[in-house]
Parts: C-alpha cells; sequence; structure tokens
C-alpha cells in the first residue's frame, strides 16, 4: 500500500523544520548555480537521499543563462505511505527555497536544515504509521460494532415478525375451528398469505401485511364469510391494478349532466 502525503502533512512538516531569522539569499547568478551543485555533492554521500538523474532549468528574465535546481527523493520506511520527492531553488527574488509539490514552499535558513530534513522525515513517516495503525484498529472496531449491531436488529426482526406469524396463525386457526374451513399459509418477507379453500378446485388468497397484521385480523373472519357467501351466490369478484389503456370512467352523477 502507498499512500501520497496528504498536502496538509507537508504544510506541517515544512514549517516545523525550516524555521529561523533570516533565509539563505544569494543574488550573484553564478553563484546560484554553485551553490547549488555543492549541495548535489554533499547529498549524493548522504543516506536517506536520493537526487534525480533529471535536470531541471529556469530561463532567466533577459539572458540566456539557466537557474540550476536540485531534484531529490526521500524514501519512505513507512509500510503504508510513498516516498516524497523534493526540489531546491532560488526563487525570483534569490531566496533558496524547498518545495515539495502542490506548489508548497519554505525558505531555507540554514544548510543545516537540508542535511537533517531526511530524519525529520524519518519521523514524520513513524508518526503517521502509528496515526494509521490506530485509525485502522478503531475503524475495524467500529465496523466490527456496525455489524455486531446490524445482526443484533436483524435477529431483534425475527424475532418480532416469528411472534407475528405466531398471532396471525392463532387467529386464523381460531376462526378456521369456529367457521370449519381449510386453509393454508405461505410466508413471505413483508406478509403472510393465506390461501383459504372454498370448494375442491377453488381457493380465496388473501394478503397480511406483517406492519398491519392486527387490523387484518380484526376483519378477516367477516371477509372471508363475506367472501364465501359471494362465492355460494355465484358472484366472483376482482381486484386488480387499473391499466392505461382502460376505458373513459363514467361518474356516479353522469345523469345528471
Amino acid at each position: 500500500m502507498d499512500i501520497s502525503l496528504h498536502t496538509r502533512t507537508l504544510k506541517k512538516i515544512l514549517p516545523e523544520h525550516f524555521k529561523g531569522e533570516t533565509p539563505i539569499v544569494r543574488y550573484d547568478f553564478k553563484e546560484q548555480n554553485q551553490f547549488l551543485a555543492a549541495i548535489k555533492e554533499k547529498l549524493r554521500t548522504m543516506d536517506g537521499f536520493e537526487l534525480s538523474e533529471e535536470e531541471r532549468f529556469y530561463p532567466r528574465f533577459f539572458a540566456s543563462e539557466f537557474k540550476e535546481t536540485c531534484l531529490f527523493t526521500i524514501h519512505s520506511s513507512s509500510k503504508y505511505y510513498s516516498s516524497q520527492d523534493f526540489e531546491l531553488k532560488f526563487n525570483d527574488v534569490n531566496i533558496f527555497i524547498i518545495n515539495a509539490n502542490y506548489n508548497l514552499e519554505s525558505p531555507v535558513y540554514d544548510l543545516e536544515q537540508i542535511y537533517t530534513f531526511s530524519d525529520k522525515m524519518e519521523s514524520e513517516y513513524k508518526r503517521l504509521d502509528k496515526i494509521y495503525v490506530r485509525t485502522e484498529k478503531t475503524r475495524e472496531k467500529n465496523k466490527a460494532e456496525r455489524h455486531k449491531q446490524k445482526e443484533n436488529n436483524s435477529l431483534k426482526r425475527e424475532k418480532i415478525k416469528s411472534l407475528k406469524e405466531k398471532a396471525i396463525f392463532a387467529k386464523i386457526n381460531e376462526i378456521a375451528k369456529e367457521d370449519k374451513f381449510e386453509f393454508y399459509i405461505e410466508k413471505y418477507i413483508t406478509k403472510v398469505k393465506l390461501l383459504v379453500r372454498l370448494t375442491k378446485t377453488d381457493q380465496m388468497e388473501i394478503d397480511i401485511p406483517y406492519g398491519k397484521f392486527q387490523e387484518a385480523l380484526q376483519n378477516l373472519r367477516v371477509t372471508i364469510r363475506t367472501i364465501k357467501e359471494l362465492r355460494d351466490s355465484e358472484i366472483v369478484f376482482k381486484i386488480r391494478r387499473v391499466s392505461y389503456r382502460e376505458t373513459q370512467w363514467i361518474s356516479f352523477d353522469a345523469d345528471k349532466q
């Protein structure tokens, strides 16, 4: 896993490490290039720094000369965060600065700050690793707690659903014994389907939603009796959704028109 250092981390590191009263300034162009060349030679002999083979030059205004820079990488010792590139150069007002991408930069006040910067980054990577591990533990703990809560809620819902099913079955069984009919129950996620046998070839189906099972049970006996009476009178009805291609409805007060 390689996570890039966040901008806010770099904003924290630079002013913490590069601080002082007067930044390094070199006004002479050739002196600037010699200064940077000497730093490059020094960094090549030091652990913790890897100089880039890429060379970047900035043209000077009204001149054919180019300002030299020093590009280097501080490799990450972290298990989680990636290495970071930096650039040393003199800015347009001749102040020696370090640039950390994202247009983040800081003046350099002492050369020793450059040479000890790898130690600063090492300690920062260790700090970030500790935070990462702590954050991951908290995240895993929260994830486990959410999972446990989800399981508890699921068990609670199943328990409530089971109680409702028992109540529905008990009431239907009571009505069936008194009114003497055969029935069958199908269980679904949100409802119970009651099938009542009317004849050897006919049956009625009644959906009883778990959310309104008490209201449905209150009217169940009357509903079953009414439908059976209508069936015995050879009156058959269906309830279905209205089709968009239905003919125009006749209003109950159409005779007044």
